[in-house]
């Protein structure tokens, strides 16, 4: 019997040597919303907590996200390259953020998505946000968005199984 696995994925905070591979990435991910994709995702990985996710030797993914006040934060932007999506990157960096700020106390996360977005729609609700509202126009004066969050748990609660 054979069986294959996937390289290991690896995280890391983003170094300015990574800047190029979120501009490039962006460009890919976001062009379609965004004027200056480039300009603007890396505003926000100045500004914000980011997080890379590598493959072997290469970064595969990137989150940014920023705290809003003491009890919720922001996830910004979330990208993955096109060869590796589907591979649950997107879900790894997300579960990974989501167990940072828990740790840290916070109690929500927050984002914004284009409603054409179907599979980044997708990751989410999958991983357990849900529609707080509909804005139209959001992105460019053109595509609709939804902003979505997801309640955190704190790092001290704990399910109980019964039974």
């Amino acid at each position: 019997m054979q069986v294959t696995t996937r390289p290991l994925l690896l995280f890391r905070r983003r170094r300015a040597t990574d800047d190029a591979f979120i501009a490039r990435l962006s460009v890919r991910a976001f062009g379609e919303y965004n004027k200056n994709p480039e300009w603007t995702t890396l505003e926000m990985a100045h500004r914000g907590t980011t997080w890379l996710a590598w493959r072997a030797d290469r970064p595969v993914g990137f989150v940014i996200y920023e705290r809003a006040g003491s009890k919720h934060a922001d996830l910004t932007a979330i990208a993955v390259e096109e060869q590796a999506r589907g591979s649950g990157v997107g879900a790894a960096l997300l579960a990974h953020v989501e167990l940072e700020l828990a740790a840290a106390g916070t109690l929500e996360l927050r984002l914004f998505t284009a409603t054409a977005n179907l599979s980044a729609l997708e990751l989410f609700l999958k991983r357990g946000f849900r529609t707080l509202r509909r804005v139209p126009r959001f992105y460019r004066g053109v595509f609709d968005a939804c902003e979505l969050g997801k309640r955190l748990r704190s790092a001290g609660r704990r399910t109980r199984s019964v039974g």
